[in-house]
C-alpha cells in the first residue's frame, strides 16, 4: 500500500506545482507582459497633424495613456471641400478660406478598459478620455469695402480653446515581442469652447462703417443659427473683435504604430 501511496503523493505534488505555475502566467503565455507602449499616429499626417501617445498598463484590464497632437501653421486642410460643403460662391469669401492659416495642439489623457482574453494592453478596449484643444488662425489679406470710400485692408487673427470628453472603442494588437498596432475605431467627444476673432486695420475705420460692420457680422452669425452659441461684437477705429463661447465636438479615429517594452 505504501508503495502505491508514495508515488501518488509525488505525482500530486508535481501536478499542483504545475497548475500553480500555469496560473501565475498571463493568459497570453508571457510571464513578463510589456507594460509600456509608445506610439505614433500613422493617419494624422493626412490632415497635417503629428500625434504621439504613451500608454502604461496598470493591471490585467486597465491602462492609462497620454496623447499629444500638434499641427504647425499651415493652410486649411481640405479647403476646397469645405468651400463646396458650405456652398460658398462669392470669390472674395473663397479667397479668404484658401488663404487662411491654421495651427493647433491637443492634450488627451485617457483610461482604457481591455475586454479581450489576453489583455495587458492587447485586444478590444473602451477608452474614457478628456481633451484640451487650442486652435489659432490668421489671414492677412481681407479687404472690407465700405459703402463710401476706399477698401480697407484687415489682418485677421483668432484663437479658440476647447474642453471636451468622450468615449472611444478601439483594438490593439501585439506585433511580435516589441511592436504594436493600435486602431482607434471611433471616439466621439463633446464639450464647450471659447475664443475670439480680431481684425486689425492699418487705417482708421469711420464710426458709420463700424456700425455697418457690426450689423453685417451679427446678421451672418444669426443666420448660422448655432445652438447655445453666444457672442459679443465690439469695434473701434482700428479693430473689430468678436468674443464667443459655445459647444464643441469632434471625433477621434486613426491607426497608430509603436513599440512596447
Amino acid at each position: 500500500m505504501k508503495k502505491c501511496v508514495i508515488p501518488l503523493v509525488i505525482a500530486c505534488t508535481f501536478l499542483i506545482a504545475g497548475v500553480q505555475d500555469a496560473l501565475s502566467q498571463d493568459p497570453g503565455g508571457s510571464q513578463d507582459p510589456s507594460m509600456n507602449f509608445v506610439k505614433v499616429n500613422l493617419t494624422a499626417p493626412l490632415i497635417k497633424n503629428y500625434s504621439l501617445q504613451y500608454e502604461r498598463v496598470l493591471s490585467r484590464n486597465f491602462s492609462a495613456a497620454l496623447s499629444f497632437r500638434f499641427m504647425p501653421e499651415t493652410g486649411l486642410p481640405f479647403s476646397d471641400r469645405i468651400i463646396d460643403l458650405a456652398e460658398i460662391t462669392d470669390p472674395d469669401e473663397k479667397e479668404v478660406i484658401k488663404n487662411l492659416l491654421v495651427s493647433n495642439y491637443a492634450i488627451t489623457p485617457e483610461v482604457r478598459y481591455y475586454m479581450g482574453k489576453k489583455k495587458y494592453g492587447t485586444g478590444f478596449y473602451l477608452s474614457l478620455f478628456y481633451r484640451y484643444g487650442s486652435f489659432t488662425m490668421a489671414n492677412d489679406a481681407i479687404d472690407y469695402e465700405p459703402e463710401e470710400g476706399e477698401p480697407v485692408n484687415l489682418d485677421l487673427t483668432g484663437e479658440v480653446t476647447a474642453h471636451t470628453g468622450g468615449l472611444m472603442i478601439g483594438s490593439q494588437w501585439a506585433l511580435g515581442k516589441f511592436m504594436c498596432l493600435d486602431f482607434w475605431i471611433l471616439g466621439p467627444h463633446f464639450g464647450i469652447s471659447s475664443g475670439n476673432v480680431n481684425a486689425l486695420s492699418s487705417e482708421e475705420i469711420p464710426i458709420e462703417d463700424q456700425q455697418d460692420i457690426r450689423n453685417e457680422i451679427d446678421e451672418t452669425l444669426s443666420d448660422a443659427d448655432i445652438p447655445m452659441f453666444d457672442y459679443t461684437i465690439t469695434t473701434s477705429s482700428d479693430k473689430i473683435n468678436v468674443d464667443f463661447d459655445g459647444p464643441w465636438a469632434g471625433i477621434r479615429f486613426g491607426l497608430s504604430f509603436g513599440v512596447r517594452f
